[in-house]
């Protein structure tokens, strides 16, 4: 079934409500038509995406890996528009957008979108809220705990979500922290978790590399106890913070949510033992005569 192509105005594409006459004339006549079958992909995760697209026509799906596996996150359809977070923030994508019909799609260049981001403080906020709940919701669709939660309450959850950003070198919590209202869900960045090294405390032993979809601090809300490990942001970094409370409802309320959590715990109490357990003893290296 062919279907009509969406003009590049606010009433088809909602996001352009903020913009300026002016500036909407100016994307019209900037915009090029691109035409795609099904099964080619538009944006590849990783990518630095070099336009912000608008659907007209056509069905797109997004996928975003997380460790070996590859998750449907979510669909696009025409009126909405994606490759807005490259845009703003300049950074490589971190989702594929694969169509899964023929599509139309409008493509503006990055820089003649950011000339207009830099002069409608509306437009850079309406694209940078989008980019917010997309990366929280891809996070939420990845992460092998939260995905166990009912659509409805992932909706809710980044409905009332608040988020906070580190730098390099930040430390987001440390062993030992006694604050643990909260646990984290990585949505931009990457970090790492070390312990104490068991006999000496000026060493640290790195037991995780946490990227995106990870969740971070959750031991602490399933023990009750203060912070089992340190994690210092690698990269800039951007968390949706959830509270203890809302961790404690769920798991009791929807029983796979609560086996997941606790699945995760303990392999993550199991990888930081073998971490800081010692590679073996004298007896077990072997001799030089061996061949060592």
């Amino acid at each position: 079934m062919v279907h009509d192509k969406l003009e590049l105005d606010s009433k088809n594409f909602p996001v352009l409500a903020v913009l300026y006459p002016d500036e909407l004339q100016f994307l019209r006549s900037i915009a090029k038509t691109i035409e795609l079958v099904a099964d080619v992909p538009v944006i590849m995760e990783g990518q630095q995406p070099e336009s912000l697209f608008l659907i007209q026509t056509g069905l797109l799906v997004v996928n975003k890996r997380h460790d070996k596996d590859i998750f449907e996150v979510g669909s696009l359809t025409p009126g909405e528009i994606f490759g807005e977070a490259g845009v703003l923030f300049n950074t490589p994508a971190g989702a594929e957008v694969r169509s899964i019909e023929p599509v139309t799609l409008l493509a503006i260049a990055a820089e003649q979108v950011r000339e207009i981001i830099n002069k409608n403080s509306r437009f850079a906020h309406a694209l940078a809220q989008l980019a917010e709940r997309r990366s929280a919701a891809s996070a939420l669709a990845v992460n092998p705990i939260f995905s166990k939660l009912p659509i409805a309450v992932r909706e809710t959850l980044l409905y009332n979500a608040q988020y906070i950003s580190y730098t390099p070198g930040d430390v987001v919590f440390e062993e030992g922290d006694e604050d643990i209202d909260h646990m984290f869900l990585v949505l931009s960045g990457e970090a790492r978790a070390s312990i104490s090294h068991p006999s000496d405390e000026d060493k640290e032993t790195m037991v995780a590399h946490i990227t995106s979809g990870d969740e971070v601090g959750e031991i602490s809300v399933i023990s009750g106890r203060p912070r089992a490990a340190t994690v210092t942001a690698l990269t800039p970094l951007r968390l949706l913070t959830i509270k203890m409370e809302s961790v404690d409802a769920w798991r009791r309320r929807y029983s796979d949510f609560g086996y997941a959590l606790y699945a995760q715990v303990q392999g993550k109490m199991q990888r930081a033992l073998a971490a800081t357990r010692p590679q073996g003893t004298e007896a077990d290296k072997p001799s030089e005569a061996a061949g060592a």
